[in-house]
């Protein structure tokens, strides 16, 4: 069972308590509490057609701590929370659905609960703001570089690696390690390990494409993606692992050749 939180939905003076029983990974709430804030001063039967028209799929029931002890009470999953607000009338509706989405969802999923933005750093906030300062040292060590005439493949790749390490720590919510060995690898760093220099995304398609095919033939299925910055933006590449270097090396050589300096 998960633990309760008491979240506390403010707009226009007024205030609602509404009771998260859910996880990061599978969001409940008390029903009653999301009808109290759609629909004020409704009573029980009231309440109970409004959730009966909501999917049995989307509720559950949980066992909830409250003021007379431990009650059973209906619960709406995430689907079922955007069902009921959709369907309302409500003109909380609208600011209610953009504080479950925006604030609410985002602070459970990334840090696994809601804090309020003038309550005091938590350690997970903390740990979170380390990672976004050392992601800023990265972007002024870059523009310094580029003040100072660009820089050159290995301090790139070496950058590349730092940003995707704190990336990484952050999805898997744990400190990054300084100076780790390197598991994964995507092909365009490897080209350049290789001594090949940066390459054309053309060529790298063409690269990735062999690689997959070895891949899929040894194992029987396809290469693990990741999100790889890209031009500003983040994008699904193939990785691989140090074990399947042979891989990678034999359809880079295939498509750029075996001399590197012939390049």
């Amino acid at each position: 069972m998960s633990d309760l939180q008491n979240f506390w939905f403010e707009d226009s003076g007024d205030r609602w308590e509404v009771r998260f029983v859910g996880t990061p990974e599978k969001p409940e709430w008390v029903a009653a509490d999301i009808v109290n804030v759609l629909y004020p001063g409704s009573q029980k039967t009231d309440r109970t057609n409004l959730l009966n028209k909501v999917p049995s799929q989307w509720k559950g029931m949980k066992s909830v701590h409250t003021l007379g002890g431990r009650q059973e009470m209906v619960t709406l999953f995430e689907p079922g929370l955007y069902h009921l607000i959709a369907r309302s009338d409500s003109p909380k509706a609208i600011s209610f659905q953009k504080w479950v989405f925006e604030d609410v969802l985002p602070s459970i999923r990334k840090i696994g609960k809601y804090t309020h933005g003038f309550l005091a750093d938590s350690s997970e906030m903390l740990i979170l703001k380390e990672r976004r300062q050392r992601l800023e040292i990265v972007q002024l060590g870059m523009d310094l570089f580029a003040q100072l005439g660009g820089i050159d493949e290995r301090t790139e790749l070496q950058i590349k690696d730092l940003v995707r390490d704190v990336v990484l720590a952050d999805q898997l919510k744990k400190p990054a390690l300084p100076g780790s060995k390197r598991l994964e690898y995507p092909i365009s760093d490897r080209v350049v390990d290789l001594g090949y220099g940066v390459q054309e995304l053309s060529v790298l398609k063409r690269i990735g494409q062999i690689a997959g095919n070895l891949y899929k033939a040894k194992y029987g299925s396809k290469p693990p993606k990741r999100e790889q910055f890209v031009d500003g933006t983040t994008r699904k590449v193939n990785f691989y692992s140090e074990d399947d270097l042979d891989i990678v090396d034999t359809a880079i050589k295939r498509v750029l050749g075996d001399n590197p300096d012939n390049e």
